[in-house]
Order: C-alpha cells, then sequence, then structure tokens
C-alpha cells in the first residue's frame, strides 16, 4: 500500500517480494560499514516482520523505497528487484520507535537504508522530506530524531540537508553495543515540528 509519493520515489508498506532485494542490500559491505555486522537474509526477514508489525501497532513504519521506472537507471533490474508496476526496490526509509533505552527515548526516530548504487543522487533526502512531513503534518509528531556514529558522514549530510541539527549534548553510546565497540559512540540529530 503506498504511504508517501514523491517526484522519483514511492514509499510503501511492505510485502513478501522484498526480502530478497533488501537482503542482497544487507549483505552489502559498503552500506553495513557502520553497522555492527553483515545481515542474513533470515536476519533481514526477521527486520522487515518487525517493521510490518511496527506499522501494524502505530500507524508509521519503514517503509519499502521503490524508485519509479520512469528514473531507473538499469531498465534491465534484476526481476527479482522489480517493484509496482516495474518500479525498482532500492530499500526503505522510514519512521520508527527505537526499541531500546536512552536518555532521549521515547522518540520517533527517522532512518534510511539505500543500495549503494543508488547513493549521491538524492533519493535518501528526497524521501528523508517526505517523511518528515508527513511525520508532522499527518502524524502530528511534536519532534524526530535520528543518530549514526560519527565516521558516517553521508547520513549525517542527510541529517543536515533535511533541517536536523546535532543536539551537542546528546551524544550517547548505543545500548546495543559494548562500550569499547568501535561503532558504540552515535550522534543525536533532532528536528522539531514547527507548528506545534
Amino acid at each position: 500500500m503506498k504511504i508517501i509519493e514523491t517526484e522519483r520515489l514511492l514509499l510503501r508498506t511492505w510485502e513478501e517480494r522484498d526480502i530478497e532485494p533488501m537482503t542482497r542490500i544487507d549483505q552489502d559491505p559498503r552500506v553495513c560499514e557502520f553497522l555492527p555486522g553483515i545481515g542474513s537474509r533470515s536476519a533481514t526477514e526477521a527486520a522487515i516482520r518487525r517493521f510490518m508489525q511496527h506499522y501494524h501497532d502505530h500507524g508509521f513504519s519503514l517503509y519499502a523505497v521503490e524508485l519509479k521506472s520512469t528514473f531507473s537507471i538499469d531498465p534491465s533490474v534484476h526481476k527479482s528487484t522489480v517493484g509496482t508496476a516495474g518500479n525498482e526496490f532500492i530499500g526503505y526509509i522510514g519512521l520508527l520507535i527505537p526499541s531500546f533505552e536512552a536518555h532521549f527515548t521515547p522518540a520517533v526516530e527517522i532512518g534510511w537504508r539505500l543500495a549503494s548504487r543508488h547513493w549521491g543522487q538524492g533519493y535518501a533526502t528526497e524521501g528523508a522530506k517526505a517523511v518528515l512531513k508527513y511525520g508532522f503534518d499527518e502524524l502530528g509528531l511534536r519532534e524526530i530524531v535520528s543518530f549514526t556514529v560519527p565516521a558516517n558522514t553521508r547520513s549525517i549530510r542527510v541529517m543536515e540537508k533535511i533541517g536536523m541539527r546535532r543536539d551537542l549534548s546528546g551524544d550517547f553510546r548505543h545500548p546495543r553495543l559494548s562500550l569499547d565497540h568501535p561503532l558504540s559512540l552515535h550522534l543525536l540529530y533532532r528536528i522539531q515540528n514547527d507548528k506545534s
């Protein structure tokens, strides 16, 4: 089911056919550079099921993202990456309630993960701007956060492009990682709904 549409992207609820292409994305070493490990098919499938349940429970989630066929850079896309009406599945963008406790929770987080071959084309920014608008205008959220490790400059740039600002007192150690893990330290970004 379509949730959000932009000029080039369609954000929708998850379907079974998304498991294989999302698994390939989760197994790309470039995509996983700032994650604790490379994903497996079973881990990806479990994550998608959590996203589906989150949507059922809260009315929003991380959404499957399709690149509209008129903008696809590869007309001979592998069959299993083809989405609705010939669109290409390229990853996810959306909102999620973090399932861990930290000084800023409870909160709603915006996040994204796209296939590396689609990086640098503005898709994450385009989709994230639309998700922020949806979160504020349709869901009535007062604040949305995002976080990443200091070395993940690509995600930090997206956060800044969509108007998020770093909470300089918000840095935290991710509670799911050991304190000495190289990806433990996270920077916290925030944006408030200017209409609330």
